[in-house]
């Protein structure tokens, strides 16, 4: 929502197509939660922790994958190693969360949600600034 707000009303992104972009984002949200929920409940029976571990991380990088590709097709922002580097930086920061937070009994959502969206935030960041920086360069 924060990058739909934030881009310019003259950038030739319609209304309808801002609202749609809303759209498909809350779905894969709630697509993203509903396969970890099902995969934390299958995970259930795996000895130890590493069940759950594995599907929160698989879940952070999916998550990241699915809302990176909607901002890629959507703006054309992201090149695809930006957006596996991405992916897999959200997971270590989902993943070092849940660790930390289950180390200290208060996995609590907040404590996943967050670590990812600054590591995906920051990541996306980045990777726009290399971008620009590297076709600054070619020039």
């Amino acid at each position: 929502m924060a990058l739909v707000l934030s881009l310019r009303a003259g950038g030739g992104f319609a209304p309808a197509r801002r609202l749609l972009f809303v759209a498909i984002a809350a779905m894969l949200a709630l697509s993203t939660a509903r396969l970890g929920l099902f995969g934390l409940h299958a995970a259930s029976g795996v000895g130890g922790w590493f069940g759950p571990f594995a599907v929160v991380a698989a879940c952070a990088a999916l998550g990241a994958l699915a809302y990176g590709a909607l901002i890629s097709a959507s703006m054309a922002l992201i090149d695809p190693t930006s957006l596996a580097a991405i992916s897999l930086g959200c997971a270590a920061a989902t993943s070092a969360s849940f660790a930390v937070t289950r180390a200290l009994h208060g996995a609590r959502v907040l404590w996943l949600v967050i670590p990812w969206w600054f590591a995906f935030s920051g990541l996306l960041w980045y990777a726009g600034r290399y971008a620009h920086l590297k076709s600054n360069s070619i020039r």
